[in-house]
């Protein structure tokens, strides 16, 4: 990573609701639903003039369940963030290890890294490194990351580094991508709801713009903290988490 990449200051966690999210949200769920609308409004008219063609139809079915699938993915991720707004209960905190989250969330990532050629290499200790943290939002919270990092880095290599940590700093699940990093416009704008980057744009990508909001918020409900450090040579997300049982100690 450039030593001179700047630390990111994130904003505070984004409200669905707040601003202009409401009519982003609207322009989500209209593509799709229009889609539909469209698709199945032709498709009775052929049907009702006994013009409808079987291929056709199979095609346009096909299209039809596509709107649909991403129109479930919409609403599915709107509700993971309104869950993962809610605050945390300190006392769930359980142990985790931080190897086995990466390696989840390598797992998870696993197909759309393969589509877009992504090669992500993983450095890890030895053994476990143990965290207190609420598993599943651990997990989600660094398969978000690093999802986002496949989809928009311009270099095909990415590194996750899970770091072990002492009595002075957590342990640590380190995402870090080559390229072509946040603009001074998008570094705090991609972790609002519904937003999304230049690099969005640039790979012609299809998204909610949730996912960066969606690891804010359940790295808070981790207890763990999110930083990001950002230059034209890359980004480097960091989810430094709470010292597990034993941390630290010979």
């Amino acid at each position: 990573m450039d030593q001179t990449a700047a630390v990111v200051a994130l904003p505070e966690p984004g409200d669905l609701f707040a601003g202009n999210a409401l009519s982003r949200l609207g322009h989500e769920l209209r593509g799709p639903l229009t889609g539909i609308i469209g698709l199945t409004g032709l498709m009775t008219r052929k049907a009702a003039t006994g013009t409808a063609d079987p291929a056709q139809q199979a095609r346009q079915l096909e299209m039809i369940n596509s709107s649909a699938a991403e129109l479930l993915g919409t609403v599915e991720r709107i509700i993971a963030v309104a869950h993962s707004a809610t605050p945390a209960d300190e006392r769930r905190l359980e142990p985790v290890d931080c190897v086995t989250v990466a390696a989840d969330a390598v797992a998870a990532t696993e197909e759309i890294a393969a589509e877009r050629n992504r090669h992500v290499i993983v450095r890890t200790p030895a053994g476990p490194v143990r965290a207190l943290a609420h598993p599943d939002d651990a997990r989600q919270a660094v398969t978000e990351l690093l999802a986002n990092a496949v989809r928009y880095a311009d270099h095909p290599d990415i590194h996750v580094t899970v770091r072990p940590g002492d009595t002075a700093t957590g342990p640590a699940v380190e995402i870090a991508d080559h390229g072509p990093g946040l603009s001074s416009a998008d570094q705090q704008r991609v972790f609002l709801p519904f937003e999304r980057g230049a690099a969005a744009h640039d790979h012609d990508e299809h998204g909610t713009g949730l996912g960066l909001c969606l690891a804010q918020h359940l790295t808070r409900r981790c207890g763990a903290t999110l930083t990001v450090r950002t230059s034209p040579a890359g980004t480097v997300c960091t989810v430094v988490f709470q010292p597990g049982p034993g941390v630290g100690e010979p």
